[in-house]
């Protein structure tokens, strides 16, 4: 499953070996004679790792498949309906609210292509396990999505307060054209660093079959701490950008007059598509950020399942970490 493939270990037999005889309920004639012969340390149960294994390839083909493809095609669904939707509605807005739509249009495309993408990314799994192509595509295309979406939310917060707090300078200084710049500055922007976090961002996992040397001291660790980092970055400058509109917004329609109905109206509207907006950020891309974390805490075990080359033995012995990889991964995949 990591690594490269090592050659396997012969002598399969129909009995269960007698490592084996506490656990014979977990034991599966004819494919699991083979971890009998692999070097267990002192103290660790054969019995709780052979579990750990079938627990950790069901899990796989389940969470890691099964689950978040479901939730990918009904994602898929609901974002092609929604972006056609907000075509037509394009066609016929009045310039302000096509600079705003114009952003939702590109959240809804970044969202299709990034489960178009999954779909690669599963297909590469399938064929060839987990290595670091696969991990590399796994992290670049997350890691771009959520640059997207976060890019999008920032300046969608930004065009909703200068639409309300200024809307004359709004009006007739941001044009349309200002904001198809700013949506490709946004994919290019983001594309750039998913690359680079992609490429380096595997590199934490499979050291030896990484193009460049990465030492876990001196470069794999303050690696994931950068990318952690950034990724709370990210994060935090989005809730307090809300934050701070939602509040600027809320002093403006307090001290908006009875005769200022109309943009005290406006002003409401704003905040209510702000809050609903912070909402959907923070939750769907909290997971993503605990994930980070878990794996940066964790780095160290995780990395090794990438040293050297996989066997049916290295498999067996580090089952108990295949499955931490796959809830993480599987956390990330149905987030996504």
């Amino acid at each position: 499953m990591y690594g490269e493939q090592c050659s396997s270990i012969d002598g399969v037999s129909d009995e269960i070996p007698p490592i084996f005889m506490n656990c014979s309920k977990y034991f599966i004639a004819g494919k699991d004679e083979i971890y009998a012969d692999c070097p267990i340390k002192n103290g660790t149960d054969p019995c709780y790792l052979l579990k750990e294994l079938h627990r950790s390839d069901s899990f796989s083909n389940y969470f890691l498949a099964i689950l978040p493809i479901i939730f990918s095609i009904i994602a898929f669904i609901i974002n092609i309906c929604y972006l056609i939707a907000q075509i037509k509605c394009f066609r016929f807005e009045t310039m302000g609210f096509k600079k705003r739509e114009a952003f939702l249009m590109s959240r809804s495309l970044s969202i299709i292509v990034a489960n178009l993408l999954f779909y690669v990314v599963i297909i590469v799994w399938k064929v060839n396990g987990f290595n670091y192509t696969s991990a590399m595509i796994f992290i670049l295309v997350g890691s771009s999505t959520f640059m997207s979406v976060t890019g999008t939310y920032i300046t969608l917060t930004i065009v909703l307060y200068l639409a309300v707090a200024h809307h004359i300078s709004y009006m007739t200084t941001v044009t349309l054209t200002h904001c198809w710049l700013l949506i490709a500055l946004i994919w290019f922007l983001s594309t750039v660093s998913s690359v680079f976090v992609g490429l380096f961002g595997a590199t934490l996992f499979y050291p030896d079959s990484a193009p460049i040397s990465c030492s876990f001291e001196s470069c794999q660790r303050p690696l994931a701490i950068s990318i952690v980092v950034t990724l709370s970055i990210c994060y935090g400058t989005v809730i307090g950008l809300y934050i701070a509109m939602m509040t600027r917004l809320h002093r403006l329609v307090r001290k908006s007059s009875l005769v200022q109905a109309r943009s005290n109206s406006n002003s409401m509207i704003a905040m209510r598509r702000l809050s609903l907006n912070m909402i959907t950020f923070a939750v769907g891309s909290v997971p993503i950020l605990v994930v980070c974390i878990v794996a940066l805490a964790n780095l160290r075990e995780l990395s090794s399942l990438g040293e050297g080359c996989k066997s049916p033995c290295k498999a067996f012995l580090y089952s108990y970490l295949f499955i931490d990889v796959e809830m993480l991964a599987s956390i990330a995949a149905i987030v996504w």
